[in-house]
């Protein structure tokens, strides 16, 4: 195959082109079993519910049980619980099917070790290799059911509220037809909560269309329209949340931290270069430090070992608790926050009101070649408008680590229209270098 295969957060494209092809994941399955297992250990495969993943879950099985390699058949279940699983099954991987917050035309392939963390960079180079390297298979492995692994999952969530429990919120849980729509509904119910769900009726083409954690309108507007006391909106593979309170705003990975760091009166947070500058204020005022990594809940999770801090994330909704668990989790997460509420003498709204963000923008731009973004015309270009913005705001130019895009952040009083103005140029820049 012969090319990096992984992004910043494992494989992932458009479902039947390389490397997610039969002949492609074929490989991968048989790679992983290389590099993690012997033959009649144990591997776990889970999967969110978009149309390919049962195909994909096939192939990729195949490719595992050819090296010996015995594999756990999750089903669908969150990117989280498959981690967690992973860690509590004592099993030598763990493999997600699935692409997230992507269309459902697009899938992937997360890796976790037996940990129930994501790979470090090392372990992706290694990977790679044997990828693209000819693996002869050593036997036969058994593949078994055993979707009865995730009431584990949904046992420790439950427990990571203690005593608490939700008898007086009612709640709107948008499961994005992804990952969560069977076991979120379930975890606010045992704890007593009255769940209105939404959006939790997979068909393998609907997983976050018009709805989830990057689409929270029909949440917003249902928990205004209905007198609710909080909405939760999931992404498709449920490692990430946003939050909407009872006025019907949106509590951002922004919220979310300012909360938990609050409440649980921490010495400081680890979140991305993406956050905003209104958080890092807020805490430098209550005597709380910022560590910034880059974007991406790995970086994240390296910034939290660096600073021995228990709380980071990112302005998305990944959030990340390492004392529960090594990747972020939006049901742990939300739960989290819905305890520490309920216990504080404000509400959603009042938290909200609270933490003053700056303006802010994000505009994409298609860039399929995104090596075109570290040429020194448009390094220099950035610099440029960087320098304009001193004092007054921040940008923030990158590519994305999961799709064929390059993100344009402004923060700034006026920053959609700095932002629109910068995005224009940028993929004039980008075009004029496309076509030399």
């Amino acid at each position: 195959m012969g090319r990096e295969l992984f992004g910043t957060d494992g494989i992932r494209g458009p479902a039947g082109q390389y490397p997610l092809d039969e002949a492609g994941v074929g490989q991968i399955g048989k790679a992983i079993a290389a590099n993690f297992a012997k033959p009649g250990q144990r591997i776990l495969v889970g999967r969110d519910p978009r149309q390919s993943s049962p195909d994909m879950e096939t192939v990729l099985v195949s490719g595992i049980t050819a090296m010996g390699v015995d594999v756990d058949l999750i089903g669908v279940v969150p990117t989280p619980g498959l981690a967690y699983l992973t860690k509590s099954a004592g099993s030598q991987a763990g493999v997600m099917i699935t692409a997230s917050h992507n269309p459902y035309t697009d899938n992937g392939i997360k890796v976790f070790s037996p940990g129930g963390s994501k790979l470090d960079d090392h372990t992706e180079v290694e990977l790679n290799k044997l990828i693209d390297s000819d693996l002869s298979e050593s036997g036969q492995g058994a593949a078994v059911e055993a979707a009865e692994l995730v009431n584990d999952y949904e046992a420790f969530l439950v427990s990571t509220v203690g005593d608490s429990h939700f008898d007086d919120w009612r709640l709107a849980v948008d499961c994005a037809n992804g990952a969560t729509s069977f076991i979120a509904p379930r975890v606010f119910e045992r704890l007593k909560a009255d769940v209105v769900p939404l959006f939790n009726q997979p068909d393998g083409i609907n997983i976050n269309q018009d709805c989830g954690a990057t689409n929270p309108q029909a949440l917003q507007q249902a928990v205004s329209n209905q007198g609710l006391d909080a909405g939760l909106a999931f992404d498709g593979d449920g490692d990430r949340v946003v939050i909407i309170d009872e006025q019907g705003r949106v509590l951002t990975g922004d919220h979310i931290l300012y909360i938990l760091a609050v409440c649980r009166k921490l010495p400081g947070i680890v979140a991305t270069v993406m956050s905003n500058m209104g958080l890092e204020m807020a805490l430098q005022k209550k005597g709380m430090a910022l560590h910034r990594t880059a974007v991406g809940d790995r970086y994240v999770l390296e910034g939290l070992k660096q600073t021995g801090f228990t709380l980071g994330g990112e302005q998305s909704g990944h959030i990340i608790l390492p004392d529960y668990a090594a990747t972020g989790d939006g049901l742990l997460v939300a739960l989290q926050v819905l305890k520490e509420v309920k216990n504080s003498d404000k509400s959603l709204a009042g938290w909200y009101d609270e933490l003053a963000l700056l303006p802010q923008a994000l505009i994409n731009i298609p860039a399929k070649d995104k090596s075109l973004l570290d040429t020194p015309e448009i390094q220099s270009f950035i610099a440029e408008k960087s320098e304009q913005l001193k004092g007054k705001g921040r940008l923030l130019i990158r590519p994305s680590g999961t799709e064929p895009l390059a993100r344009v952040m402004v923060e700034a009083p006026d920053a959609s229209n700095i932002a629109e103005q910068i995005a224009t140029e940028l993929q004039e820049l980008l075009s004029d270098r496309k076509a030399a």
